[in-house]
């Protein structure tokens, strides 16, 4: 495997990279964020070795640098930290953590951790396409390969794209919802407004809602657990035949976790669907600045609703 080291003490450099070498690995480090940045971007590693404070710099700061633009998939981190720091459980790239000081066989079980988990995918993988029909004259048509008719269509809209529709207040993203309530798809509200206040908008029958908060009071979710959050999203894709995931109020995940880990949970959640899926995002567009707004259009289309 292709490890980076990213840590600014030097000995410890050498007595990881000396552990990883003896392994079989080849292995690279890296002493500041702008390094590891530069190294991630040349060497291209299966694996980060990655200190949670390298000299002036956060280590989750650098995380999300190093991370921009590869998925948990392709980058994975083990993370060395003090004994009382907590690892987060909700952070997708962290796959193992140790705590300083560690030993030899701290590192080598983190590694083969990741190792058997690797191995694990691949199987799954390999029974999946194994057990995908083949293609022929007699291939049963899925939802997905029938082209939509009625208010959709009528109204600029196609299902399996994503839509972003900046306003102050979310007034013009229920009104989206509506759209593909008629026309029989299956929805799901990721909101930090109250469950009642919108449900009450609509059937009872026809959403599911995601209410968020600060503590992840009863009955919600923390908005910080973004992990957790991505896998409950993905959990309502997967268990529905024509998903629609709308996030009504995107500013406020954006106000709470930033905004580079906001941007990367929804990337992750476009590009590791798992069926064709529609996201419709309403977010304040005062709190985003140009280069934002380029960003989130880059996956989705700008929604203007029709007065």
């Amino acid at each position: 495997m292709k490890i980076l080291i990213v840590d600014d003490n030097v000995a410890i450099q050498e007595i990881i990279k000396d552990i990883l070498v003896d392994e079989g690995h080849n292995v690279r480090v890296a002493g500041t964020a702008a390094e590891a940045v530069q190294k991630v971007s040349d060497f291209n590693p299966d694996v980060v070795v990655l200190d949670s404070k390298v000299g002036d710099d956060d280590g989750f700061h650098i995380l999300s640098e190093i991370s921009a633009d590869r998925t948990p998939e392709e980058l994975k981190v083990i993370l060395l930290k003090g004994g009382t720091e907590l690892a987060p459980t909700d952070n997708p790239y962290i796959k193992a953590s140790m705590d300083k000081p560690f030993r030899s066989s701290d590192m080598i079980d983190a590694l083969r951790t990741i190792q058997e988990a690797d191995r694990t995918e691949e199987t799954v993988s390999t029974e999946k396409a194994r057990n995908k029909p083949k293609k022929g004259l007699f291939r049963r048509r899925s939802k997905d390969d029938v082209p939509m008719d009625g208010t959709l269509e009528e109204d600029g809209l196609t299902f399996g794209r994503s839509y972003v529709i900046f306003e102050q207040v979310p007034r013009g993203i229920y009104r989206f919802v509506n759209l593909f309530i008629q026309d029989k798809c299956d929805v799901l509200i990721v909101t930090a407004g109250k469950a009642k206040a919108v449900k009450e908008r609509f059937s009872y029958d026809s959403i599911e809602v995601l209410s968020l908060s600060g503590r992840g009071k009863s009955g919600t979710m923390d908005i910080q657990e973004l992990g957790t959050m991505t896998a409950n999203i993905r959990h309502f894709i997967e268990g529905h035949e024509r998903p629609v995931v709308i996030f009504d109020t995107f500013g406020e995940i954006i106000a709470v976790d930033g905004i580079n880990m906001s941007f990367l949970m929804l990337q992750q959640l476009m590009s590791g669907k798992s069926r064709a899926c529609t996201f419709g995002i309403s977010v304040d567009p005062t709190v985003l600045t140009k280069k934002d707004m380029a960003i989130l259009m880059h996956n989705t289309i700008e929604y203007k609703i029709q007065e």
